[in-house]
């Protein structure tokens, strides 16, 4: 029984240990293009998001044709890993939820800048705390827990009753700190839409092929 322990406490640590570096190897690579594509090519961070899903397609390839070494083994089973169970659910809802809400900011950002501007200009002109970023930061500092959840259930409500409201005021936020709301929002759309295309790409080209079906044709040819 000790035995077993420890051998699965040995199992936890390898496998954590193969995740870390297969994030630090992935990360050590793809951040770096992408900061040189959006420092010498374009600040378009949707502009890298071929090159990226290219790049990460070619890992995948190599890893699964062996020539990765190592590597390309823990690679090979760190995806696996979010390919089935709970793991899989966990990893691609967490995708598509994201997705969702980055996406749903990024147009309501868009929107307030253009459909919605007159609003906007409205909620500028009429609190003045919009132009002082850190007194409207200071002002969050007061706000208890269960303000910040009754807050966000409000958001989340205002998003399909009062949506032109919600739309100005991210605008609003955006402008306040030069467009790094915006920013933020983008560059993590673009990892969740990479990671979740990753994931699919995996699952579908890499896909094993049914044992039954197999054994059907092999008697059929047979």
């Amino acid at each position: 029984m000790l035995f077993c322990d420890e051998t699965n406490v040995n199992s936890k640590k390898t496998n954590w240990l193969e995740g870390l570096i297969v994030f630090a190897v992935i990360t050590g690579i793809l951040l770096p293009v992408r900061l040189f594509f959006v420092a010498y090519v374009s600040d378009n961070w949707f502009g890298s998001f071929g090159l990226i899903g290219a790049i990460s397609i070619v890992l995948l390839t190599l890893a699964k044709k062996d020539k990765l070494g190592r590597f390309g083994q823990m690679f090979n089973r760190q995806i696996e890993k979010f390919q089935h169970g709970k793991k899989a659910k966990i990893a691609y809802g967490q995708s598509i939820l994201f997705l969702v809400i980055l996406g749903g900011t990024i147009f309501a950002i868009e929107a307030g800048n253009s459909e919605f501007l007159e609003l906007k200009n409205e909620l500028m002109a009429e609190y003045e705390e919009f132009s002082e970023p850190e007194e409207f930061l200071a002002q969050t500092e007061n706000i208890g827990f269960a303000e910040w959840v009754s807050g966000f259930v409000g958001l989340f409500l205002a998003i399909f009753f009062a949506f032109p409201q919600v739309a100005a005021v991210f605008a609003v936020l955006n402008e306040m700190f030069d467009g790094w709301v915006l920013h933020f929002y983008t560059v993590g759309f673009v990892e969740y839409l990479e990671l979740f295309g990753i994931l699919l790409y995996h699952r579908f080209a890499f896909r094993k092929p049914d044992v039954s079906v197999e054994s059907s044709e092999s008697f059929a040819n047979s």
